[in-house]
């Protein structure tokens, strides 16, 4: 025969219930474990026809939200807001609007606590005009 491996009426019963266990098709699972009932999508609401126009519409929609068009069409189905992407700028402006308004917000503690005016008042709302200003610029508000 030449071969190495030993016939199965020669293997020794430990040898038996390791490889019978190795076979159990009961073993643990692995992966992503199971959602909940409810919120496993597994319902399909059927096709929807659509024009050419249509479609492409809901793609540039779905494209300007940053999403997929099947969760974009989930959103605007259920009544959800869908909020466009943001863009690098409106991030920059954003957190230059927040360091400035985490600024004024501190100059207020301040003054609520009767500590009187900071000394660097005017810098701090000069900083605060000068985001104020960048965002008018981007936006032509």
């Amino acid at each position: 025969m030449g071969s190495s491996a030993t016939p199965w009426n020669q293997l020794k019963k430990d040898d038996l219930e390791i490889g019978i266990a190795a076979m159990n098709p009961k073993r643990a699972k692995r992966g992503r474990p199971k959602k909940p009932h409810g919120k496993a999508r597994d319902c399909f609401l059927g096709s929807v026809r659509l024009t050419v126009d249509e479609l492409a519409h809901i793609e540039e929609q779905a494209a300007t939200a940053g999403l997929p068009v099947s969760a974009y069409a989930r959103l605007v189905l259920t009544g959800r807001k869908v909020a466009p992407r943001q863009t690098p700028i409106e991030q920059a402006l954003l957190v230059e609007l927040n360091r400035s308004g985490v600024n004024v917000h501190q100059i207020a503690k301040h003054l609520n606590f009767g500590n009187g005016v900071p000394n660097d008042i005017t810098a701090v709302l000069e900083e605060h005009r000068l985001a104020l200003e960048k965002v008018v610029a981007a936006y032509g508000a």
